[in-house]
Parts: C-alpha cells; sequence; structure tokens
C-alpha cells in the first residue's frame, strides 16, 4: 500500500541504537511508535516498509539537486536546471563507470522521457582518476602506511604537497608516493622563490599582466619582449603552449616537467627578468596557489593574481627551432609531436611514450 501523497515526506525516527541484535530484526522495526501505523484504506494497524531504497538510487540523481538547494517545494528547478545542467565533466574512481554512473543514466534517461529534465546523458564527460599507493603498496589503516597530509604539509608546505601528487604520474593512473619524492618539487618551488626576488628588484615595473590587463602585447610578460634573448623568448611561448594544453586535460604532471624546463632554463641563461618571471608565476599559481599569490605581490602587484588573465604566446614564436614528427603505431598515425630540431632518437622516444 503506497502512503497517501498528503502523509509525503515519511521522517525516518532519531535512533540511539541503531546497532544489529540477534533477532535479525531491522532497527527501524524495532522503533515501533513509527514502525506501526494506520493503514489510510482501511484503518487497521499496518507496518510501514523497512528496506528503504539503496545508496546508488539515492546518488543516481543528487546532482540536480544542487542549484536548486533553496527550493523546498520541487527537487530540482526546471529552468535552474537548464541552465546550470548537465554536468561539465566528471571525474571519480574507475568503478563509478559500471555502478553509480549507470545508474545515474539510467534514472536521467527516464526523468528525459517523463519531460522533468531536458537531456539523457548527465555527465557528457567523465574522466577516471589513478590510485596513489605509499612506496609500492595501496595505503590501509592495517599496514600503518596511510599518508597524513598535515604532517607533510607542515614540514614542505601546502603547495609542494599539493604539487608532489600532481607530479606522481599520470592523472589516469595516479603514482607512487614516495617521502624522498617531495624534495625535488620543493626545490622547484625554492628556485622559482629566488628567480621572483631577483625580477622584483630588476629595473622596470611591474608587467601588464595585471589583472584586467591584456597579456601578449608587445613588451608584457607574455610576449617576446625586446628585454627576451631569442632562446629564452622561444621556451617561454613553448612552456605557456604547453602548460595552457596540459592543464585542459588533466595532464598536470608534464605541465609540471615543463615548467621545470623552463626554470631550468632560465638559470642557465640568467635571466630573471620581470618579462621572463611573471608569466612563469601566472601559470604556476593553479598549482601552487600560496606561493604565487605572495610572489605576484612581490613583484609589485596590489590585486590577486586570480583576478588576472592566463598569458598567451605566439605560435611562432614557439614552433621556431622545432619540427614536427608523425607518431605512429602498426602503421596508423596516433599522434603528432613537435621537437626541437637536432632532438636525439631518444629524446624523440621519451616524448612519443609521455
Amino acid at each position: 500500500m503506497g502512503v497517501p501523497e498528503h502523509d509525503l515526506p515519511v521522517v525516518l525516527p532519531f535512533i540511539e541504537d541503531f546497532r544489529p541484535d540477534a533477532s535479525g530484526v531491522s532497527p527501524l522495526a524495532r522503533h515501533k511508535e513509527w514502525y506501526f501505523v494506520k493503514c489510510p484504506q482501511c484503518g487497521a494497524t499496518g507496518r510501514r516498509e523497512t528496506d528503504v531504497s539503496d545508496t546508488f538510487l539515492d546518488s543516481a540523481w543528487y546532482f540536480l539537486r544542487y542549484p536548486s538547494t533553496e527550493f523546498d517545494d520541487r527537487p530540482w528547478d526546471t529552468e535552474r536546471t537548464r541552465t546550470w545542467l548537465p554536468v561539465t565533466s566528471y571525474i571519480g574512481g574507475n568503478e563509478h563507470a559500471v555502478l553509480h554512473l549507470l545508474y545515474s543514466r539510467f534514472i536521467t534517461m527516464v526523468l528525459e522521457e517523463l519531460g522533468h529534465v531536458g537531456f539523457e546523458e548527465p555527465f557528457p564527460k567523465f574522466r577516471a582518476h589513478g590510485l596513489i599507493i605509499k612506496d609500492g603498496a595501496k595505503m590501509s589503516k592495517s599496514r600503518g602506511n596511510v599518508v597524513i597530509p598535515d604532517s607533510y604539509i607542515r614540514k614542505w608546505g601546502a603547495d609542494a604537497f599539493r604539487m608532489y601528487l600532481m607530479f606522481l604520474g599520470p592523472f589516469q593512473e595516479g603514482g607512487d608516493f614516495r617521502d624522498e619524492g617531495i624534495t625535488g618539487v620543493r626545490r622547484f618551488l625554492d628556485k622559482v622563490w629566488q628567480l621572483a626576488h631577483e625580477a622584483a628588484v630588476t629595473p622596470g615595473t611591474p608587467g601588464p599582466l595585471t589583472p584586467g590587463a591584456s597579456p601578449g602585447s608587445p613588451g608584457s610578460p607574455g610576449s617576446a619582449g625586446p628585454g627576451l634573448p631569442p632562446a629564452v623568448a622561444r621556451k617561454l611561448h613553448q612552456t605557456i603552449r604547453k602548460v595552457t594544453a596540459d592543464t585542459a586535460s588533466l595532464d598536470y604532471n608534464t605541465a609540471i616537467a615543463a615548467m621545470m624546463e623552463y626554470v631550468n632554463a632560465l638559470r642557465e641563461a640568467g635571466c630573471a627578468t620581470r618579462d621572463a618571471v611573471e608569466p612563469l608565476i601566472v601559470i604556476l599559481a593553479p598549482y601552487a596557489p600560496h606561493l604565487a599569490e605572495e610572489l605576484w605581490a612581490v613583484l609589485g602587484h596590489d590585486r590577486s593574481i586570480f583576478e588576472g588573465r592566463w598569458p598567451s604566446f605566439d605560435e611562432r614564436i614557439a614552433a621556431a627551432g622545432e619540427v614536427e614528427v608523425v607518431v605512429q603505431v602498426n602503421g596508423k598515425v596516433r599522434a603528432h609531436l613537435s621537437v626541437a630540431r637536432g632532438a636525439t632518437e631518444a629524446e624523440v622516444m621519451e616524448r612519443a611514450l609521455e
């Protein structure tokens, strides 16, 4: 017998002791005041159904509620849902693809057929993340090898810990967390700190990458200004191009590697000017937000770095000195790579395997 609409919702009772006992009876059924109820049809004493819906069913439509949390008279608002949904990108574990997402697609398609939503696919883009292990073994409390972020953050800083997690390996594969590995990321951030402080005392004023300004104009930190050596300018534009593309595709580890290469190039060239360093701080900001914000202030900017614009790159400058290599597997073209002219076979192979 269904519950009459005027009696909905059925509010579950507060239960202090919900542990199972030897009777095998549900904790809800042991709550007599709630369990026994008058039948809406005949008036006799009836019993409520205690086998409530599975959590997978509940989680199959939770995303529809997010844009409409202030509405108490409906689960979601049609206009609000049309504006904000479907979800642009869904990130989760591999197990989601065959469990939660399967139920979500089914429920959404039913709701679309009934006219309650305007789309069939709730998550057009799904990206599965990998698993981070510790010293070659899966983390577990029983092994005592669980990584507690607080201790690492106290020792190395939040940005170093955050970047190390992103640098461990490809997003979809995860990586092996080893304590000695975080030192390399911290050294990189120390180098950026030093470069920014050197740039802060060089002649000139803060560059036009001030929030609200257009990057990429002549002389701006995002362009090859007259003060940059050609090799540094080329590396700058290549780095902006690489980090821009890899950040969008969630290839965080290779984006960080590109920034590390650029920092090494600046140190080798002895080039710590504002034109060379400011765009580095901007593209570093999503990866090391605390450090980037502080260094942005060190360089003389009053407003937050996160109110600014992403630096642009000139494809002609970035491509100078590069050649295109076609990657084929079993006779089929798999990729087109831009590599430095004169790169060795080993270097090309390393790029192809990234």
